[in-house]
C-alpha cells in the first residue's frame, strides 16, 4: 500500500504527517457540510460550535456510518484508498474496514471536535505524538496536546464507526459527548483523566505464537468488572483464538493474524471508551 504507519515513520517523516494533517483541516470541514447540505441538513444549524452539539452531530454520523456499513474490498484492493484523509493511510485500519463516505465523515467530524476543543482548551496545540514510555500508542500521531494530555482526535470516532460496520454497538451521541468534555478537561490539566496519562493504559509485548498484555496496575482497583469485559469482547473479534488471564492486570492472547500495533490500539481504544461507563 505505499505509505508508512505512523509507528514507523522517523522524526521528518512525522514532521511532514503532523503538516499534512493540520493541512486537512479546513477542507475536510468544507466537505462535512457539503455532505450535510446534500442529505437536506442545515450545517449551520448543526454545526454551531456549543459542545453540546456534538451530540446529535455524533448520532447523525453514526446513523450514516451503520447505513453504509463496511466496504466488501480488502484494503489492498480498495480504489478509494489514495483519496481518505492522511491519518486513514498512515493509520493502523483492518479489515473489514468501513467505506470510503464514512471515513471522510469521521474527518469532518474530527475538524469539528478540534474546533470545540480548542476553543475551550485554547493552550492546546498540534504536535507529533511522544513520550518517556517508548510502548506510547500514540507515538509520531498528529495530536492535539497540552502540558497535561495527548489526544489523537480521530481515535475514538474511527473506533466508533467501525463497531458500526460490524453491526456492534457503536458509541452513542452521549458518550461522545462525554468524551469531548472529558478531553476538553484533561487539556485544561484538572481532573483524574489528566492525572492518569502518565502511563498506558495497556501494554503489548510480542513473544513466540503469542501477545503478553499488561493492564494499568489501577485499572482492576477502579473497575473490577472491566476486565473480564474487556476479555469477552475481545474474544469475540476475528482472528482472536483464545485469551488466559494470569494475573489481576495480565492476559497473554493468542491472536495469529493480529501485530503488536493493531493489539495495542484496540485495548486502549476499547477502555478509553469503557472506563467512564456503566456497561
Amino acid at each position: 500500500m505505499g505509505e508508512p504507519l505512523y509507528e514507523d515513520m522517523a522524526p521528518n517523516q512525522a514532521a511532514d504527517a503532523l503538516d499534512a494533517f493540520i493541512a486537512e483541516r479546513c477542507p475536510a470541514m468544507e466537505q462535512l457540510c457539503s455532505i450535510m447540505t446534500a442529505r437536506g441538513l442545515d450545517p449551520e444549524a448543526l454545526l454551531h460550535g456549543a459542545c453540546e452539539s456534538v451530540e446529535p452531530v455524533w448520532e447523525w454520523i453514526t446513523t450514516q456510518a451503520t447505513e453504509l456499513g463496511a466496504d466488501p474490498r480488502p484494503l489492498a484492493e480498495d480504489p478509494t484508498r489514495p483519496t481518505w484523509p492522511s491519518w486513514a493511510r498512515h493509520g493502523m485500519l483492518v479489515d473489514p474496514h468501513p467505506r470510503a463516505e464514512t471515513i471522510a465523515l469521521v474527518d469532518g467530524f474530527t475538524s469539528y471536535l478540534a474546533q470545540i476543543i480548542t476553543t475551550a482548551a485554547p493552550h492546546a496545540h498540534w504536535r507529533v505524538g511522544a513520550h518517556r514510555i517508548g510502548c506510547y500508542p500514540m507515538l509520531n500521531y498528529p495530536v492535539l496536546a497540552a502540558e497535561h494530555h495527548q489526544i489523537f482526535l480521530p481515535a475514538i470516532p474511527l473506533y466508533s464507526v467501525y463497531q458500526s460496520a460490524h453491526g456492534r454497538d457503536p458509541m452513542s451521541g452521549t458518550e461522545m459527548l462525554a468524551h469531548t468534555r472529558r478531553t476538553i478537561t484533561a487539556l485544561r490539566g484538572e481532573g483524574p483523566v489528566a492525572d492518569a496519562t502518565e502511563e498506558p493504559l495497556a501494554t503489548v509485548v510480542a513473544e513466540i505464537d503469542c501477545f503478553d498484555v499488561g493492564l494499568r496496575a489501577d485499572l482492576v482497583g477502579k473497575r473490577p468488572d472491566l476486565i473480564q469485559r474487556l476479555i469477552t469482547e475481545l474474544a469475540d473479534r476475528d482472528g482472536v483464538i483464545s485469551i488466559y488471564r494470569y494475573g489481576p492486570e495480565a492476559l497473554v492472547v493468542d491472536a495469529p493474524s493480529w501485530d503488536e500495533t493493531r493489539l495495542k490500539l484496540w485495548l486502549t481504544l476499547w477502555l478509553q471508551r469503557n472506563l467512564h461507563t456503566n456497561g
